[in-house]
């Protein structure tokens, strides 16, 4: 008897790639956030970093890496930011993107090495459909008592060096270290949910 070629298995259309998903928990915002701030004049840019910083401006300015005095030079037009100054300011919007208090639920999130009295609760997880090698199914991946302590501090660091691609590679190699390094096929699709809640 004949066998049918076997198709693989279509992934429902229900949530959203993992670069929408990452970014919108990273920054309560839609892809693109950090790219539409720049793209704005320099005084907004500038106005809109000291309102994250509680109208400091001083604290604004040591976050773009330059002195207050540059800082003041720019609000007043005297000067102009350069090319590696701008990248600097680029990466201060994207750190102002992420809250202090989210920050810290990132870095809690991991805690793999931590001896517990009881199974731990909550950790970073995440709900997807998920390809590994030629497995395609729904999955959810409690990786938070597998990823060392702070772990995903290298997603919230690459996002605001990087930018949102650096991220999602970033996220996508700290996957894979949960996989036990395993560097075939992954692919990850319709994520429903992701969690970074604390651990413990």
């Amino acid at each position: 008897r004949p066998r049918h070629p076997s198709h693989p298995k279509e992934s429902p259309q229900t949530g959203s790639s993992l670069h929408d998903a990452l970014i919108k928990k990273l920054t309560g915002r839609v892809k693109g956030a950090a790219d539409r701030e720049s793209g704005k004049s320099l005084s907004d840019r500038l106005a809109w970093l000291e309102k994250k910083h509680k109208d400091d401006e001083k604290a604004a300015a040591q976050d773009a890496g330059v002195s207050l005095r540059t800082w003041r030079r720019w609000k007043e037009g005297k000067a102009t930011p350069s090319r590696r100054s701008l990248k600097k300011l680029d990466q201060a919007t994207r750190a102002a993107l992420i809250p202090a208090g989210r920050r810290r639920r990132i870095s809690l999130s991991t805690r793999a090495g931590r001896i517990f009295d009881r199974r731990p609760k909550g950790g970073f997880t995440i709900t997807a459909w998920i390809t590994v090698s030629s497995d395609d199914r729904p999955r959810t991946l409690a990786l938070g008592s597998h990823l060392s302590e702070g772990r995903l501090d290298k997603v919230v660091q690459a996002y605001i060096n990087e930018g949102e691609e650096g991220a999602v590679r970033e996220l996508e190699d700290a996957i894979r270290e949960y996989m036990g390094g395993y560097q075939g096929h992954l692919e990850i699709s319709n994520v429903s949910n992701i969690d970074f809640g604390p651990i413990g």
